[in-house]
Parts: C-alpha cells; sequence; structure tokens
C-alpha cells in the first residue's frame, strides 16, 4: 500500500474523529445550558378611527426612521370576478396604479415617485385589494393626494390595460415551464372544483374577454370608502395625519353596495390518482393530499405542532424519512393550511428521482399514516413547538406588522388578544392532542395525488400502486383564439385571388416568385418588453417546405431551433438540445403557410383559398384585406394590401410570441429588391395593441445554398 496515501488517510480520520467529539461535546453543552424567560411583549397601542364616510384608520407613531408609511385593505378580490373574465380583479389592481389618475398619467406617476424617492403600489388578491405607500415624511401630504387619486379617481388607461394583459399572458405560456406549478395548479382546482374562486385560473379566453368597461364598472362597484381601512405607521403625529386623510378622502361619499361573503367549499373526500405528463421534467413532482381546515377551529394550535412533527421541515417525519434516510427524494415536506373565511389545504409533496417516484409516494403515504397511529418523540414535540413559539416574537418586531394584523383582525371581528391565546394553546399542546388531531384532519385514505413527470423512467407503474385507476390528464393550455365564419363565396374568391395576384406581381411577379425554393436572413430581432428592450442576434435559413434552421443569441448563449421534415429539434429554457414534439412540428407548418414569400411562392396551391375579406382605411390610406384559409376552411392569416399600390401592408393573426399567445399584426418598412423580388427588410409585429418585437434584416438571400446535413441534428 502506498504510505503517503495511507498517512494521509489517517490524518483524516483523526481530524474526522477530533472534529465530531468536538460537535458532540458542544451539543452536550448548549442542551446543558439554560436561558432566563423572554421579556413580556408590549403591544404597541394601535388608534382606530372611523371617518364619517366609513373609512376606518389604524395609527401607530413610529419617530425611529423618517419615513410614512400606509397600507390599505379593500373588501373585494378576485372571488367576486366572473367565471368567464378571471383575470379582471388582477388587472384592475395594476392599472388602477399604472394607468394613471385624472391629475396624473400613470407615466407622470411614475416620475413624480421616483423625483421624492417613493413608492405607491397597488392589488387585488383572491379576498381583498390593497395598495401600500412608502415615502420620507415630509412627503406625507403628496403621498396621500397620489394614494386618493389612485383610489378614487384611476382612468384606467387602454395602452396600460394592454401592456397589463400582456403580462397576463405571457404568465400564461409560461404556465407549464416547470412542473411544481402545473402540480400545485392541478391540486388546487381539483380540490376546491375548476369554477371556484379558490380553484380557477386565467386562460387566454377569460384576458381576451376583458374590456376597460370592464375594469371601470369593477373599481366603481367595489372601491367605495365604507369597504376600505387604511393602517398607517412612521413618522407623524396622530391629530396632523388625521386630518390630513380626512383633506384628501372625507369628501368621497358612502356607496351602497353589498359585498357578498367569499363562497362556501362544498368538498367530498374521495381518493383520485392524477397523472400529468411532462418528458422534460428533471425530477418527478409529487403533491397529495386534502381539504384542510379554517384559522379558528378549536384543534387549529394542535395542528400547529401536527403540521411541524409531519411535514416542517428538517426533522420531520416526511423529511427524515422521504428525502433523508431513504433518499428518494431532493425534497419532501408539507402543510396543513387555514384560512378564515374558507378551508385551506393539507398537501405533502416531494421532489423525487423518477426512479423513486413509486417509493417515494408509498413512503409520504407511510408516512402520513404514522401520525395516526404514533405518538411524537419528545424530540419531535421539542421541535414542533419550537418552531412557532421560537418565532413567535417576530409578530412584533415591526409597528407594521402590529399595525396590519389589527387592521385585518378587526376586519374579521377578531379579539385582539388571539395570538397570545393560541401561543398559550400551543405550549399546553400534549402528544395525545397531536394525534387525535391527525386522526381528525388527516384522511390518508382519501386523498388526491398529482403526480407530475415522465412515466417511462418511474421506477413502477403507477397503476400498480393500488391506489385505484390512473386519470392522465392534458394540460395543454388552451387558444384563446375566436373562430370567424368566412364564406368563401365565387365573387369572394374571384377577388381575394385577384388582389393576391396584383400583389405577387407588385413584389416581383408571379414568375419570380415561382423560382422561389427557400429563403434565409440575419438580422436583429428587438423584444419589447415592461423592462425595456432586448434585442437577439437571429441568423435563419429555410428550404420549402420542411427544412428549418434557427440560430439565435442572446447574451453570448446560442440557442436553435432545427426542422428537418417529421423530426426536429430545438434548445429548451435549461439550455439543453431536445427533440421537437408533434405539436412543435405542427407549429413549424402553421407558421409557414402564413410566411408571404412562401404564400407568393406557392400561389394557386390548393393548399390555400384567397379570399376577399372587407376594405378598411387605416393611417388615411386604402386598405383591401384578403383572408387566405386552409383546405379546411380554417383561416391562415389576413394580409392587408394596399389599394393603390398593392404592396403588403399587414399580416395578421392569431399566433404566439415570447409573452403568449394573441392577435399578431405585422406591419412592414423598408422594401428592398432582393434576387428579382421586392420584400421588407423591417417588420414591426404588435400583440393586442402592443408592440412585442421590432425585426430588422441586415441580410437577406433567396434560395441560400446550403447542404443537406445542415439540418441535421448537431452532434
Amino acid at each position: 500500500m502506498n504510505k503517503g496515501r495511507l498517512i494521509t488517510g489517517s490524518i483524516i480520520f483523526l481530524l474526522a474523529f477530533t472534529m465530531f467529539f468536538q460537535v458532540s461535546l458542544a451539543n452536550d453543552i448548549v442542551d446543558e445550558l439554560t436561558f432566563p424567560k423572554l421579556n413580556k411583549i408590549e403591544m404597541p397601542k394601535v388608534e382606530k378611527k372611523t371617518l364619517d364616510n366609513g373609512i376606518r384608520l389604524y395609527l401607530i407613531e413610529d419617530k425611529s426612521l423618517p419615513t410614512f408609511e400606509a397600507s390599505v385593505r379593500v373588501n373585494c378580490g378576485s372571488y367576486l370576478e366572473p367565471a368567464d373574465m378571471v383575470g379582471l380583479a388582477s388587472i384592475c389592481g395594476t392599472v388602477m396604479r399604472t394607468g394613471g389618475t385624472k391629475k396624473w398619467s400613470g407615466d407622470k406617476l411614475d416620475e413624480i415617485l421616483e423625483g421624492i424617492g417613493g413608492t405607491v403600489e397597488t392589488s387585488i388578491g383572491r379576498e381583498s385589494g390593497t395598495a401600500y405607500v412608502q415615502v420620507l415624511s415630509e412627503h406625507t401630504d403628496l403621498a396621500l393626494e397620489v394614494l386618493s387619486q389612485v383610489l378614487r379617481y384611476p382612468v384606467f388607461d387602454e395602452d396600460k390595460i394592454n401592456l397589463a394583459k400582456v403580462q397576463e399572458r405571457t404568465d400564461i405560456s409560461r404556465r407549464n415551464d416547470e412542473p411544481w406549478p402545473i402540480a400545485t395548479r392541478l391540486f388546487r382546482k381539483n380540490l376546491y372544483g375548476e369554477d371556484s374562486p379558490y380553484g380557477r385560473h386565467t386562460e387566454y379566453a377569460t384576458i381576451n374577454a376583458i374590456t376597460r368597461d370592464d375594469l371601470v364598472d369593477f373599481h366603481a362597484k367595489y372601491y367605495h370608502p365604507e369597504n376600505i381601512q387604511i393602517a398607517i405607521w412612521g413618522d407623524l403625529k396622530k391629530k396632523d395625519i388625521i386630518k390630513k386623510i380626512e383633506k384628501y378622502f372625507s369628501d368621497w361619499p358612502a356607496g351602497n353596495t353589498t359585498i357578498p361573503a367569499p363562497p362556501q367549499v362544498d368538498y367530498k373526500y374521495v381518493s383520485k390518482l392524477i397523472y400529468a405528463e411532462k418528458l422534460d421534467a428533471p425530477q418527478t413532482n409529487i403533491i397529495m393530499g386534502h381539504i384542510g381546515g379554517y384559522t379558528l377551529d378549536e384543534d387549529y394550535p394542535d395542528r400547529i405542532v401536527m403540521n411541524s412533527v409531519l411535514g416542517g421541515g428538517f426533522g420531520s417525519r416526511l423529511t427524515n424519512n422521504v428525502r433523508t434516510r431513504l433518499g428518494l427524494a431532493y425534497s419532501a415536506g408539507g402543510s396543513y393550511t387555514a384560512n378564515i373565511k374558507y378551508p385551506g389545504l393539507f398537501y405533502a409533496y416531494a421532489f423525487a428521482n423518477a426512479e423513486n417516484t413509486g417509493k417515494a409516494i408509498k413512503e409520504m403515504i407511510k408516512q402520513i399514516k404514522s401520525m395516526q397511529t404514533d405518538l411524537p418523540t419528545d424530540t419531535e414535540m421539542k421541535l414542533g413547538k419550537d418552531g412557532y413559539l421560537n418565532s413567535f416574537v417576530f409578530n412584533f418586531d415591526t409597528k407594521s406588522e402590529v399595525v396590519n394584523r389589527m387592521m385585518t383582525y378587526d376586519f374579521y371581528g377578531l379579539d385582539e388578544d388571539l395570538l397570545f391565546r393560541r401561543k398559550e394553546a400551543v405550549e399546553n399542546v400534549t402528544k395525545q392532542d397531536v394525534l387525535e388531531a391527525a386522526k381528525s384532519n388527516l384522511h390518508p385514505d382519501e386523498m388526491y395525488i398529482i403526480v407530475v413527470g415522465n412515466k417511462a423512467d418511474f421506477d413502477m407503474p403507477l397503476e400498480d400502486l393500488g391506489l385505484g385507476p390512473v386519470t392522465q390528464v392534458d394540460i395543454t393550455i388552451p387558444s384563446g383564439e375566436t373562430s370567424e365564419a368566412i364564406e368563401a363565396t365565387p365573387e369572394a374568391l374571384a377577388k381575394g385571388g385577384d388582389i393576391l395576384l396584383a400583389a405577387i406581381n407588385a413584389h416581383g411577379g408571379m414568375d419570380n416568385f415561382k423560382k422561389v425554393k427557400g429563403q434565409s436572413h440575419k438580422g436583429t430581432y428587438i423584444l419589447s418588453t415592461p423592462r425595456g428592450d432586448f434585442p437577439l442576434a437571429v441568423e435563419q435559413c429555410q428550404i420549402f417546405p420542411d427544412k428549418s434552421k434557427t440560430v439565435v443569441n442572446m447574451m453570448g448563449n446560442e440557442m436553435l431551433d432545427i426542422r428537418n421534415g417529421d423530426a426536429g429539434w430545438k434548445t429548451n429554457q435549461m439550455g439543453e438540445l431536445v427533440e421537437k414534439t408533434p405539436e412543435d412540428i405542427t407549429k413549424d407548418s402553421n407558421e409557414l403557410m402564413r410566411d408571404v414569400v412562401y404564400v407568393f411562392s406557392t400561389a394557386g396551391n390548393p393548399e390555400y383559398k384567397a379570399v376577399y375579406n372587407g376594405n378598411d382605411k387605416v393611417d388615411g390610406k386604402d386598405i383591401d384585406y384578403v383572408a387566405l384559409l386552409d383546405g379546411s376552411g380554417e383561416k391562415i392569416c389576413r394580409l392587408g394590401f394596399y389599394a393603390d399600390s398593392h404592396r403588403l401592408a399587414s399580416n395578421s393573426y392569431w399566433g404566439e410570441t415570447v409573452t403568449g399567445e394573441g392577435n399578431i399584426i405585422e406591419t412592414y418598412d423598408n422594401y428592398s429588391d432582393i434576387s428579382g423580388v421586392n420584400l421588407p427588410l423591417i417588420t414591426y409585429r404588435s400583440m393586442d395593441g402592443q408592440q412585442v418585437m421590432k425585426i430588422e434584416i441586415s441580410e437577406f438571400k433567396i434560395n441560400p445554398n446550403v447542404d443537406d446535413n445542415f439540418f441535421s441534428k448537431p452532434e
């Protein structure tokens, strides 16, 4: 044996033993230490006042910093929006601030607040609307005026509405990117019901259905002073601040709308195993459970300890067994949640290696069942209580937490000493209390189990778990496109064909376009986002009808998109080259069908029907429209041509951008002659009124000379 290696190994062993001994000794010493009781928590006094119009104020003076802060709670929420307009409340809460007021535009508000280093934000969640203000105390008057303007007089600027819709569509388009959001979305939808305000979610169709009038009506219906509470804290004098608030809010007349309570949940305990396929999931995401409870349930303190023992992080049964002891998952845990007005959720989760999926599910169920049969150990009880009790003091470490909690308690009619009574109850929870809470509240044989991943890599078929039949769900994001009936009468077909032929002649003639078998270009694609413009260097090559290669360079990272007949490859969000799905290939074909160069080069192809679709004026110029239909009569796109010159003016279609799906309109500029055909080198792409991209072509080639291997899968 190598002596050096032996000596090195001996030293490592000695050091490891010494460190272990020292750590063990330190742990023993820490366990023997005693600490004095914490000082009694003194609650700062919250002064309450109700204005004549019903606004309720909650005030705390805090001279520690020269700042003024306020938070607003509005008695409304997304549970009040129509089921076919999910997203209405969220957009309303956003555009109240971004869309400006009667006095200031949204951009001017940004400028004002930036100039004083202040913040004013608004939003609407599931059960309440909110606003938040933070400024230096010297700007208190201005901050209150801005707040009153935003709450009382939002104008809901159309451009800002469209921008908010773009963000909502972006969120929809990205919702299947990661497995965990898929799992939690399916979990809530199954537990609460897909039509419940607690389980439903936005779709393209619900966002598209929302109009400015809907936002104005929602605000007008619920934003009244009797529905509003304002918590205020900071460098202020209570008498002075009340006068200032009255200056900006006292003339706001009360309304007469009765706000309905959040709906009740009709839940039946069932056992159901649901699988959602995500082939590129790095791990299997598992979530299982059922409906939870209410915050004011008598055994809520017992559940706090039960929560921690079962799934509250390191030291809990789920983490210790599923993750640490058996190594079945990267992470495992759970929680039994509660709400005041509607029941929360009980869930256990694991991010498991795919080859351990079945074993992880079995172990999770085993640990949940153990809560009903095995009393907690002394260590589990200590950890279970300490997690809550040791963090109790942080409920009072800022004036903000205190005054906002009092505002919430007041809204729900809760006693101000609720937290202290709950703390005392947790201190008195026994092992038997935890066991009884588990027996009463956990239903391990009646759970929804959601599994998201690639079943081809699982250690066993889900059917073999003995949990009943497996329901596979389709997580495809529904399109928001609305069908438009276009009647292809002989007259409309004849006129549409004539307009299309005139356009082809205006751009180089039929003979030249018939020679076009492919195209390539280099250029810059400039993405327009709420955070600014992002330029992408793009090279693209196409050989009609089914070969293409796109290379995108963004901040030094190269992304590929290749199609070769019925096969293809693309760079995913992890930077990996993966095989294209059949859906991807279909999207490629659809994009080609509306490519103007391809349309012109295949004129007369029975794949297309060119149907005259009306005339309109745009920027003072007459535009003739031709709808292109496929063989089944479905609309591919709508081309617009200048009536006088027959040159291409626009191309509109339902499509997808990085910000999601929507009605896309392309307009064109900088036409140039390229190999006998006249084509635009600048494209402006807008979606629902907002520019999302500008394409600037620096090099364009017709019939590029490329080898067939150019479209092969990269090594």
